[in-house]
């Protein structure tokens, strides 16, 4: 395919690619097309010629921070669904992800084709990196909620923080269901607390607690002496290998691999039995405005936008925005906040001497 051609059916080429994929689209497949259609409906919205380019473009590649578990099927079945692509995963934490995707766009490598991170900072930040995003470049995303689409990005699942323990070690009435569980003194010195200093997401989770139960909880927390790690991974493996009894506040992705390998970990949502809002990454996608593949990009996120693709990319603890009476995943909630934001810096510093971390 040729420069013009391909920038024709892409969208580098800014307001001439999105006339020409408006242009595309006609009134009578709009009209026709269910309210919620199936993936293989979805895919069809698209102009035919956008389908075709995708299949020639041969590839996709998707930056992920998902959990594998969920990873893994969601890829199988967008394979069965437009077969002719093939597709290749970066699977990185959402802090190496950011780092690398902003290296490479800096140095002019472009290889991403959809973005996906458990934040927004990333597009946020540099807004000029990523296409906007409009029901007429992915045809579902017409019926996405409206308070999910922030023009360049999407969110697409709530992934709430929780606590972990080793049921083989915590039993009866120790057994922790709410964050104020965790001050037990049966945990004193033999829990795993991640470092709130680490990202984003752990500190907001630690200014919850203080704005939930006061100043209290934040020294009482300091005062059970738990060892910090630097991520909810680390955290998780101590549990499982009995080195500790607790974790907190690690999502589903760092507890997941370990469940899958039988390991002695339950995980709670304390926050559900607390009675007060979930808080924890919230996954968010993206097409670079760079992408290699553009036409590869388009069908994927117009397919990922179904209920069907949903189904499967919604599980371990993952609620999907969408899927708002779907049985076989968690359901999202409105009292749901974002883990990712920054802090005041007044904040942050108030909350690091509470916990002695100065």
């Amino acid at each position: 395919m040729g420069a013009t051609r391909r920038t024709l059916l892409g969208f580098a080429g800014g307001a001439m690619a999105l006339a020409t994929a408006l242009a595309g689209i006609s009134a009578d497949a709009r009209a026709q097309a269910p309210a919620r259609p199936t993936g293989e409906q979805a895919i069809a919205m698209l102009p035919e010629a956008v389908r075709d380019a995708a299949r020639r473009e041969g590839r996709l590649t998707i930056y992920i921070t998902q959990a594998r578990g969920v990873v893994d099927p969601t890829v199988a079945a967008f394979r069965r669904a437009f077969p002719g692509v093939q597709v290749s995963i970066l699977r990185l934490a959402t802090g190496p992800l950011y780092t690398r995707f902003t290296q490479e766009t800096n140095a002019g490598v472009f290889q991403a084709d959809v973005t996906n991170f458990a934040g927004t900072q990333l597009f946020t930040d540099h807004p000029d990196w990523f296409t906007p995003l409009t029901a007429e470049l992915v045809p579902t995303l017409a019926q996405w909620p409206r308070n999910q689409v922030h023009g360049n990005y999407l969110n697409s699942a709530q992934g709430p923080q929780l606590l972990a323990y080793n049921r083989n070690l915590v039993t009866g009435s120790n057994i922790p269901r709410t964050w104020e569980d965790v001050l037990n003194p049966f945990f004193r010195g033999k829990g795993m607390l991640v470092d709130p200093r680490s990202s984003n997401t752990y500190m907001n989770w630690l200014n919850l607690m203080f704005e939930t139960y006061g100043e209290s909880f934040v020294t009482r927390l300091r005062d059970q002496r738990f060892t910090l790690v630097e991520g909810g991974s680390q955290g998780a493996q101590q549990v499982a290998a009995g080195a500790a009894l607790i974790v907190l506040p690690p999502s589903f992705a760092h507890v997941e691999p370990l469940l899958e390998r039988g390991a002695p970990l339950v995980h709670v949502y304390a926050s559900e039995n607390s009675n007060i809002p979930s808080i924890g990454p919230q996954h968010s996608w993206a097409i670079p405005r760079r992408a290699p593949n553009p036409n590869a990009a388009r069908v994927f996120m117009t397919w990922f936008l179904t209920e069907d693709a949903q189904k499967i990319n919604c599980g371990g603890n993952s609620a999907s925005v969408l899927l708002t009476n779907f049985d076989g995943c968690p359901k999202p909630t409105a009292r749901f906040i974002s883990a990712d934001g920054r802090l005041p810096r007044e904040r942050v510093e108030m909350l690091t001497r509470l916990m002695g971390l100065q």
